[in-house]
């Protein structure tokens, strides 16, 4: 009867690294599906860098035959390590992670968790999605990896990545998605074929010739195989049938365009607050520009900005009295697309009115300044006559106004638990400023010109999302003005927060088309003199008719180049780059006069950049930019564990005839008999050597035997060299027999020496 003979392959010394290579590729491939999710590409540093880590350190530790016990648990560490020094390296001390990591770690990830039911893709890589989305690779690495060369598995080790980048696709959108997903077959494949040859065992022939190692084809049949299965991935997947229907379960929270508006005024226009839609929602025939404002927001519950419990009057008689200095706005307001009960018109109102048979249909109240329809929401051609009375402010009166009595304590509220943080990030910002006007005109122009506007961070205006904001600096309107306001309440400023829209599209006529893309949030300060006055801090807006105390040009979204009038998201023509860190103007009574504020008197200032030093102020260049000094030091300390491995693998690459290769493997196993005790082999035979051995370390007799058999026959038989190139009943020929038996003395001793004797041996034995 025949035997069959099994053993597992040696694909050479480089076998490992050949299939830890292939493996990397297709962790690649899975960050680089995260296009899917993330706007632009800056992401795929960051968890390259964290997939060549995970491998490459998993790799040294198996060459230095680290058990899996401790191998896993300090992959994982040293992962855990690299996302923190990744997004949060400000909080290290020593280069290691410090409380206030897992703090911000554990905001990041509550700000997550409440964005994530609504949050549509794109994203920007911070605020949290850059944590989720390295932790999610580091985890897919850590556990491909210990599958792969730990359990022998082959396809089972990509089942991780393949998980990870099936959940991104079905949140992403369609950015990429053909390619995306050739690219992951095509690694897969690749990484599979090589891992099923790293593993496979090799058969000896009972009749004819042993089967040829395949080592040598390898490579060009997993490339080819992979090209050819990727292509017909990419040109049939998309053409199968329903391919291209619409998901049995949409994840991405809607079409995000919706008009309907619900109870909370800032959560119904917030689908429009990040959308470019060129919906037109409503009409208005007016004398000037202006915003036109649904409603003030003055509760904040830490949370949500909202409307207190608050009575109505009737509106068909006058409801306000222009205040000095103001400027008449006569407004016909014709809904189109606009629903909700709240009415938008320009501040302030003082008298308004339905036509036809909404006559009696509106109502005021005047602490939220909202004009409601009652008996049903706003319809298609309901058509208002609103007059307003839009008040004018200079620098000089504003300067020269408290803000002591709001009216109500509501405008100075916060909730118990709100951040001390964000107090002291507004006191680095104005210093030791009183005056109210300066004080907000600092502040305003502190986020204009250090904070990015983007409609690709997810909704949201709560505590944490207001530290995130600050630490991050990007965001779009609502983030802006909820986080002013909430600053000013920080030092006693009394603040609200109004929702609207910009002046939209003017036809030349006086008529306003007012956009989806409109859709606006501002922050209003409490003056006692003049009462509630806009501000700014929103890059690429500006408030008509406020240049002047703000120092804000009018400006609102653009319409896209080419008058593109879809409603598939334009993209702004006026967006604002990212801005870079500039130098704040903070107020010092012993300062020489310098004065940055139109129309106010010189005052004492100083020059100082604006604080950063701590966490939640941390700039958003940290957040997406690669900690190379760490990574330096990672680097360093890999390649000191990994040297001895190199400088022993090269000089067995480079050990020239079989004669010269077997003296080096007997050097190899006495010199590790010699750890456990053996007396030098000098002047003993080989054979001596093997008995010696028995007495000594009798798990490592047999293969000292054989390996001592062979030396003697090769040193002093006639044609002993030749047998070292023969076939042995294995399928190897005799001197990989050889190197097989000085692999299983050595890793007898090793696993036998204690903890501390495998460091030295590991550093000292350089052969």
């Amino acid at each position: 009867m025949a035997k069959d003979h099994t053993q597992r392959l040696d694909s050479g010394p480089w076998g490992d690294a050949i299939a830890s290579v292939a493996l990397l590729t297709y962790s690649l491939a899975v960050a680089a599906g995260f296009s899917r999710v993330f706007s632009g590409w800056e992401f795929f540093d960051n968890l390259a860098v964290i997939a060549i880590v995970g491998h490459g350190g998993a790799y040294v530790l198996r060459v230095t035959r680290t058990p899996i016990w401790a191998a896993f648990p300090l992959t994982a560490l040293v992962l855990v390590w690299l996302v923190g020094a990744m997004f949060y390296r400000e909080t290290y001390s020593l280069l290691l992670p410090t409380p206030d990591t897992w703090s911000l770690f554990r905001l990041d990830l509550d700000v997550i968790g409440r964005q994530f039911p609504t949050a549509v893709a794109p994203v920007k890589f911070l605020a949290g999605w850059n944590v989720v989305a390295a932790a999610g690779v580091a985890a897919a690495v850590l556990l491909a990896d210990t599958f792969a060369f730990r359990a022998f598995a082959r396809a089972e080790a990509l089942v991780p990545g393949g998980v990870l980048f099936v959940f991104v696709a079905a949140l992403g959108t369609d950015r990429g998605r053909i390619a995306s997903t050739m690219l992951l077959v095509g690694t897969g494949v690749v990484a599979t074929i090589v891992l099923r040859q790293h593993h496979a065992p090799v058969r000896s022939a009972t009749i004819g010739s042993a089967r040829p190692n395949l080592s040598g084809r390898m490579l060009p049949v997993a490339l080819g195989s992979a090209l050819a299965i990727a292509l017909i991935a990419g040109f049939v997947g998309p053409r199968l049938p329903g391919a291209n229907a619409e998901p049995i379960y949409e994840t991405k929270g809607g079409n995000g365009g919706s008009v309907t508006e619900v109870v909370s005024p800032l959560v119904d226009i917030r689908s429009r607050l990040t959308n470019r839609s060129t919906t037109e929602l409503f009409t208005v025939r007016a004398d000037i520009d202006s915003y036109w404002r649904s409603s003030a927001l003055a509760s904040f519950d830490g949370r949500v900005w909202g409307i207190p419990s608050r009575g109505l009057t009737r509106t068909n008689s006058s409801i306000g009295e222009a205040a000095p200095g103001s400027i008449q706005i006569r407004q016909e307001i014709v809904i189109n697309n606009l629903g909700g009960p709240l009415l938008p018109a320009a501040a302030d109102p003082t008298n308004a009115n339905g036509v036809g048979d909404i006559q009696d249909d509106l109502r005021w109240n005047a602490d939220s300044a909202t004009l409601v329809k009652t008996g049903s929401d706003l319809e298609r051609g309901d058509t208002f006559l609103v007059e307003s009375a839009s008040p004018r402010f200079t620098a000089a009166q504003l300067a020269a106004s408290s803000s002591d009595n709001s009216g109500d304590p509501i405008y100075l509220e916060l909730p118990a638990d709100f951040p001390s943080s964000v107090r002291e990030t507004t006191l680095g910002v104005v210093g030791d400023m009183t005056n109210t006007y300066e004080i907000a005109f600092t502040l305003q122009h502190w986020m204009r010109d250090n904070f990015e506007y983007s409609l690709e961070i997810q909704e949201g205006h709560g505590n944490n999302e207001i530290e995130s904001f600050l630490r991050n600096r990007v965001g779009y309107c609502e983030q802006f003005a909820g986080t002013y306001a909430a600053m000013l309440r920080t030092i006693g400023i009394p603040s609200r927060v109004s929702v609207g829209f910009t002046p939209g599209e003017n036809d030349g006529s006086g008529t306003y088309s007012v956009l989806g893309r409109n859709a606006h949030a501002w922050p209003e300060v409490w003056f006692d003199d003049y009462g509630w006055v806009p501000f700014e801090p929103t890059p690429g807006r500006g408030a008509p008719f406020a240049e002047n105390y703000t120092d804000v040009p009018q400006e609102q979204e653009q319409p896209p180049a080419g008058g593109d009038t879809s409603d598939e998201g334009a993209v702004p023509g006026s967006t604002p780059p990212s801005t870079v860190v500039t130098p704040t103007t903070i107020v010092d009574p012993g300062t020489p006069a310098v004065s940055t504020i139109p129309g106010i008197p010189a005052a004492p200032a100083t020059t100082t950049p604006p604080v950063d030093s701590e966490p939640v102020a941390a700039a958003v260049s940290a957040n997406v930019s690669i900690p190379w000094r760490q990574l330096g030091l990672l680097l360093l300390i890999g390649l000191t564990i990994a040297m001895p491995v190199i400088v022993r693998r090269v000089r067995r690459s480079l050990a020239g005839a079989p004669r010269t290769q077997l003296a080096g493997l007997w050097d190899r196993a006495t010199v590790a008999m010699e750890e456990m005790g053996l007396e030098s082999a000098a002047g003993l035979t080989p054979l001596e050597v093997a008995d010696a051995t028995s007495s000594v370390f009798a798990v490592a007799a047999r293969p000292m035997q054989s390996l001592a058999e062979v030396v003697t026959e090769v040193n002093y038989a006639a044609d002993g060299e030749d047998k070292l190139n023969k076939i042995g009943s294995y399928g190897t020929t005799t001197l990989e027999s050889c190197a097989s038996w000085c692999r299983q003395v050595e890793r007898a001793v090793t696993d036998s020496l204690t903890p501390t004797a495998k460091i030295r041996r590991y550093f000292t034995v350089l052969r």
